[in-house]
């Protein structure tokens, strides 16, 4: 498999860490019974189950952008070196975006989020029509 690819697989792997972190703390915060009807009474999100909430939120909206440039490098073959590093260090600045945002950290997860708009970024001028890849 292309490494474009395997690293395509592991970010949607990685999404379900990111649901795991929100189920583990909407467990935390409600009781199982609450958690298995309908919802419809539930009380407002806790700073814990918020910022779970927010980061797979927020990972949703990365991997808007990362899967269809990672399928447009793949599908118009204009993936190199650039476009595997870039796949890697977003996917590494994902895996570390997660626990920060759970646990409030407030700079490294900003350069963790930062670091992965890099690493879409890198790919992204690999297949520009101009970027003479």
């Amino acid at each position: 498999m292309i490494v474009e690819l395997s690293w395509l697989s592991a970010t949607a792997a990685l999404f379900l860490f990111y649901l795991l972190g929100e189920i583990v703390a909407a467990n935390i915060q409600y009781k199982l019974k609450d958690l298995l009807g309908p919802r419809d009474a539930l009380a407002p999100a806790g700073p814990a189950l918020g910022r779970a909430k927010r980061a797979t939120a927020n990972m949703i909206e990365a991997m808007c952008l990362f899967v269809p440039v990672v399928l447009v490098a793949v599908l118009s073959a204009r993936t190199n070196e650039w476009t595997a590093l870039g796949c890697m260090i977003f996917f590494f600045s994902r895996l570390a975006f997660a626990p920060l945002y759970w646990f409030g950290v407030p700079v490294l997860r900003t350069l963790a989020f930062f670091s992965g708009v890099a690493g879409v970024v890198m790919i992204f001028l690999q297949v520009l029509p101009f970027s003479g890849a």
